[in-house]
């Protein structure tokens, strides 16, 4: 019961660090499924009353123990710092099954170990992927899925051209953002493919098919999915998309699911190459029995992580106690201009985003046009991730050719860092202009959210103290020089200092 209440606490911890990326990331909504799968998964095995495996044997299992608790120290004081970095998510998740599993064959011995190593291992498929993985993988997809989708749509008569990841018809422009990629219903499928797999005991070349047919399906049903919206916006406008997006969205993924577990029902009903399992008289009951006391060993776990919690916290709060305030700045829009215009970011991209702020302006001055985003992250949330130019910029259809170091702008009396991306693909040049600014650490610094700035958090003892970041296009006959110079008085007029007002963030 001890050791049932101890992995029950780890494991409610666990999920509530992941509950904020499965709410606001519809990518990975799936993931609220995924614990009541993996204790499905783990019923099944405790009914099963076939022979048991051949028994597992670790290699020095104390040792292991040792070494997954003192790993779970640093995770926890990077993680407190960048609760948004999913590199501490997989750290934190791979140390929690390794302890499990470790506990198990402490408590049931080998065996059991390798009876349930997949049901809980499989709790992984819930973990966001890191970007360094996931970013190129949309991309590919949403390149992929709209030229196929161009293809699709010009043998039903209805003319399209793609530029980047916009599709133009007659009555307008159709962006295929990342819910739209196919990534969504390419993790709910791996998901599904792993949990058919395990449940219905297919082997493993068998599963290995499973899971490429899932692929395949998950991409061929996206597609209808996307031909038929592209359809509705060319016969009854752009408009007409919002009503059906949802819907069609649903019911591929119903479509995928039903054929996905009928295709795991024919495979299992087909010979395997495994041999069966020979008839035994033993239950669960008569080899379900506690081989060792696993609470000499619990006592001391337990103990361990009461330690790293209070120093991690007591860590942040000494530093946060000492913080100096210091000025920060806003954004005055050119208001006047007649040409000034304010438009709305989509409710779906502010969810993604996790900002506490959100403007997007547009206007005209000296023969340029101007574009500007200013996203704002308060103290206590999490931090703003990854979302830069780089990524978004080319899924509106422009390539990007050069990115310039960091450039440092007066405005308002601070110095303000941008970095410059300058994009083709357009009738005239278009220069972006992006400054990620966290007004605390370091005073007045470009954040580019790599390892070292990170780190660089967690030597600080700052937890997420609050971001701003501003994006800044310019369109017109200009040179890269004439287009610094035009921010720099651009920027003299709308940036202004406002009183610092430092909240201490609050623990996640």
């Amino acid at each position: 019961m001890f050791l049932l209440m101890f992995l029950g606490v780890l494991w409610a911890g666990l999920i509530n660090y992941l509950r904020i990326d499965w709410t606001i990331n519809p990518q990975y909504g799936y993931g609220w499924v995924v614990p009541f799968l993996c204790g499905l998964l783990i019923w099944k095995k405790l009914q099963n009353d076939g022979a048991p495996e051949q028994p597992l044997t670790l290699w020095h299992p104390t040792l292991l123990v040792l070494l997954v608790a003192l790993l779970y120290a640093p995770t926890r004081l990077i993680g407190e710092a960048n609760p948004d970095w999913r590199l501490v998510s997989w750290a934190l998740a791979i140390e929690w099954v390794g302890l499990t599993l470790l506990m198990i064959y402490f408590a049931f011995g080998g065996r059991w170990l390798k009876r349930l190593a997949f049901p809980i291992t499989y709790f992984l498929v819930a973990v966001p992927w890191p970007g360094f993985m996931e970013a190129p993988l949309i991309q590919e997809l949403t390149r992929a899925d709209t030229c196929a989708t161009v293809e699709l749509i010009g043998w039903l008569g209805v003319p399209a051209l793609p530029h980047g990841n916009v599709i133009e018809v007659a009555t307008g422009e159709v962006g295929i953002d990342e819910a739209c990629s196919g990534i969504r219903s390419f993790q709910a499928t791996l998901m599904m493919s792993l949990f058919f797999g395990e449940s219905l005991r297919l082997n493993y070349p068998r599963r290995l098919f499973l899971i490429l047919s899932g692929f395949v399906m998950s991409f061929l049903f996206n597609q209808v999915r996307m031909t038929i919206l592209i359809w509705i916006a060319a016969r009854h406008g752009t408009s007409a998309i919002a009503q059906w997006h949802d819907p069609a969205g649903v019911s591929i993924m119903i479509a995928c699911f039903l054929s996905l577990w009928g295709l795991g029902i024919i495979l299992a009903r087909k010979p395997a190459s495994v041999k069966p399992r020979a008839a035994t008289t033993t239950t669960v009951a008569d080899y379900l029995q506690p081989k060792h006391r696993v609470a000499p060993l619990l006592v001391p776990l337990l103990a361990w992580i009461v330690v790293v919690e209070i120093s991690v916290e007591s860590w942040y709060r000494w530093h946060e106690l000492r913080l100096p305030t210091k000025p920060q700045w806003m954004v005055a829009w050119p208001t006047n201009n007649p040409t000034f215009k304010q438009i709305p970011i989509a409710l779906r991209s502010v969810e993604i985003l996790n900002c506490d702020a959100s403007q997007q302006t547009t206007w005209q001055a000296s023969n340029i046009l101007w574009q500007a985003i200013y996203l704002q992250w308060n103290p206590g949330t999490r931090a703003p991730g990854g979302h830069t130019p780089v990524r978004c910029m080319p899924a509106s259809g422009h390539a990007l050719i050069t990115v310039s170091k960091c450039e440092w702008f007066e405005a308002g009396g601070f110095r303000l860092p941008f970095v410059v991306y300058k994009m083709v693909d357009s009738p005239q040049p278009f220069y972006i202009f992006y400054c990620m600014w966290n007004g605390v650490m370091n005073g007045q610094q470009f954040v580019s959210m790599s390892v070292g700035d990170r780190l660089s958090l967690v030597r600080a003892g700052l937890r997420n103290v609050g971001y701003s970041s501003l994006e800044i296009g310019l369109a017109g006959n200009i040179d890269e020089s004439q287009a610094n110079a035009a921010l720099q008085h651009q920027l003299q007029e709308i940036i202004q200092a406002q009183p610092a007002k430092l909240h201490l963030p609050a623990k996640q």
